[in-house]
């Protein structure tokens, strides 16, 4: 694909700002139910249809294993409409899946009827990830009955009933000898590591005399240990028995022939390679250092809300908005003012993220991180003042290149930066979840800094998220499949975020920015994505190592960490040590006159809606 080709039709489109999304493992409907009353039992035939057409669903047959789909298959209740009654109506939120099992629908879009619904047609799929607006309005046309499932009830489930393996497999891993000494800690992040494999009567597990290369545990079935020469069956292994973890120490011969019995065998099974990849060797995984937080703030603390004069807006987000601020006692100080609608933050039910957002961007001193120096509170507003960025934002920048994207060097240069914030995160355990160049701010040095911590969460390997959260472009698969989440989702984004650097757009993004569209094509992943010539080879193969469908196989969640990506040939030239220390010269320029000059930023409309006050004390210790 040639440049011309990509960019054929772009100068059509006008940018625009991408917002994230978050949507908690809590989340219910405004009633904290479901709408739809229980009915009528579901008959295994039923189960059987249901499970017909989710498979014949391109979103779905990408997003449900066959674990997560008997879950799902729980959730679903029957809803009987009268003619005429309004399933989905087009700009309402949707929290429900359907599936359609007698009578007829139309679709009816922009007040014109587009199509019918088929026999065990599905709509509504956005609802198992998160609430969205219908795009279209589904009506009954004759008497009908719709299958349907609450998403936050089988979000709630599935988390459940995940948490609850991941349990069971470090129960399995505490009786293995040679891992009984292992912390909680690693145990749990062995668990990403092993698979799942499931074995037909009479395969073979491992033969006797040759070297075994993975070790298994039993969970289910069982399989038999034999002495080839004798013939001789020594013993069984059935669930919870394990065999091979020699390997976990060095290169082993099997003593023994194992074979899956009649009805076959399912195992959780480790390869000594995916050991290696991710630890030096079996002391290492016992024994791994782990990393202390220590920062220090600068002290604002007698500085007053009544003491900051505005200057002028920078900003504008779900919220409220940034403005730039000036300390009339002190004039040559001068600050970004984040406000937040407090009205707004109890409506979305955004209490605790706010919390967590202070806390965690409060507790950060690093020199590719927007400092956060202290909060304020009254009726209308939450406040965070923060460091003042005078180059605007990287998606700003990025716009304003003649050829709207950005040259390898300075590619480089700016993505190195992200990967010092990012770095600086997970030596803490914390996972940020929203990169994107709009949430990345450039210094007056040019420089880049991590900003807004709205998504951002501590998460301990014992601990994994499955909250659906970040930007829709950005988003790592197993974010969409529902699966745990770590670390890794942020070295995909930081791929997804090198690929748009270089390009001026990300991969997944599709003409009608549909969401739909960009889930499958994110789950479809890299193999079906073209890139560009102007991407060089090395470039090529750091995005593809970054944006491995499987969160640890990416580079970064290896045993070497980041330092895997910052050895790659795409980084050779960059001088890590002089980037941190601010010495390498940056590749744009920020060209400012004063400290109150704000040309890198777009102009904003004055607010001038009345605010709601808030009189509760929800917010006393913010």
């Amino acid at each position: 694909m040639t440049l011309k080709d990509l960019y054929k039709n772009r100068d059509k489109m006008k940018p625009k700002r991408r917002s994230g999304c978050l949507c908690p493992l809590n989340q219910q409907d405004s009633q904290g139910k479901s709408p739809f009353p229980a009915a009528d039992v579901k008959t295994p035939k039923d189960d059987d249809l249901i499970r017909q057409a989710l498979k014949k669903n391109e979103f779905l047959c990408n997003v449900l294993t066959e674990f997560s789909m008997g879950k799902l298959l729980e959730c679903f209740q029957l809803k009987h409409l009268d003619p005429g009654e309004v399933l989905l109506e087009e700009g309402k939120i949707n929290t429900h899946l359907f599936v359609l099992k007698n009578g007829t629908f139309e679709i009816v879009e922009n007040e014109k009827k587009t199509c019918n619904v088929p026999i065990m047609g599905v709509f509504g799929e956005l609802a198992i990830l998160h609430s969205t607006r219908a795009p279209q309005t589904v009506r009954a046309v004759s008497q009908a009955s719709v299958w349907t499932v609450d998403g936050s009830r089988y979000k709630a489930l599935m988390v459940n009933a995940r948490m609850q393996k991941r349990n069971e497999t470090v129960d399995y891993l505490r009786n293995v000898p040679s891992l009984s000494k292992a912390s909680e800690h690693r145990l749990y992040s062995l668990c990403d590591i092993l698979r799942e494999s499931c074995y037909e009567g009479k395969a073979l597990l491992a033969k006797e005399d040759e070297t075994i290369d993975n070790f298994f545990i039993v969970t289910s079935g069982s399989a038999t240990i034999l002495a080839t020469n004798s013939s001789r069956r020594l013993d069984k292994l059935t669930s919870g028995c394990f065999y091979g973890e020699n390997i976990l120490k060095k290169d082993t011969i099997s003593p023994y022939t194992i074979i899956a019995d009649f009805g076959g065998v399912t195992c959780l099974v480790l390869s000594r390679q995916a050991f290696l990849d991710h630890y030096q060797d079996l002391d290492d995984f016992l024994h791994g250092k782990t990393f202390s937080c220590d920062h220090q703030r600068l002290n604002y603390e007698g500085l007053e809300l009544k003491q900051l004069k505005k200057l002028k807006t920078l900003g504008v987000g779900g919220f409220g908005r940034v403005q730039l601020v000036q300390n009339t006692k002190q004039k040559d100080e001068i600050f970004a003012l984040k406000l937040m609608k407090k009205h707004e933050i109890i409506g979305k039910t955004q209490i605790e993220q706010v919390y967590n957002e202070k806390k965690l961007q409060m507790g950060c001193d690093c020199p590719f991180i927007v400092r956060l120096f202290r909060t304020f509170r009254d009726t209308k507003y939450l406040y965070f003042l923060l460091e003042p960025c005078l180059g605007g934002d990287l998606w700003n920048l990025l716009k304003r290149q003649r050829r709207k994207y950005f040259d390898t060097e300075a590619a480089k240069f700016y993505a190195g930066c992200v990967l010092e914030a990012l770095s600086y995160l997970h030596c803490r355990d914390i996972v940020y979840r929203d990169l994107k160049p709009e949430n990345v701010m450039v210094a007056s040095s040019g420089y880049l800094k991590l900003t807004d911590f709205g998504f951002a969460k501590k998460i301990l390997p014992k601990h994994s998220s499955y909250s659906f959260v970040g930007t829709a472009e950005y988003l790592a698969p197993e974010i969409i499949q529902k699966l745990p989440h770590d670390k890794g989702v942020d070295y995909w984004a930081l791929g997804i975020f090198i690929y748009e650097l270089l390009v001026g757009k990300s991969p997944f993004r599709n003409e009608e920015h549909n969401d739909l569209k960009t889930y499958q094509a994110i789950l479809r992943g890299f193999d079906f994505v073209t890139f560009p010539s102007i991407i060089s080879p090395r470039a090529r193969n750091l995005i593809k190592k970054l944006c491995k469908h499987t969160s640890i196989d990416r580079l970064g969640c290896l045993k070497n960490g980041v330092k895997d990506i910052q050895t790659h040939p795409w980084f050779s030239k960059l001088d890590w040590e002089k980037l941190r220390q601010k010495e390498l010269e940056p590749p744009i320029r920020i060209a400012l006159n004063g400290k109150t000059d704000t040309r890198y930023f777009e102009s904003f409309k004055e607010d001038k809606e009345q605010v709601m006050e808030d009189f509760s004390a929800w917010d006393k210790d913010f």
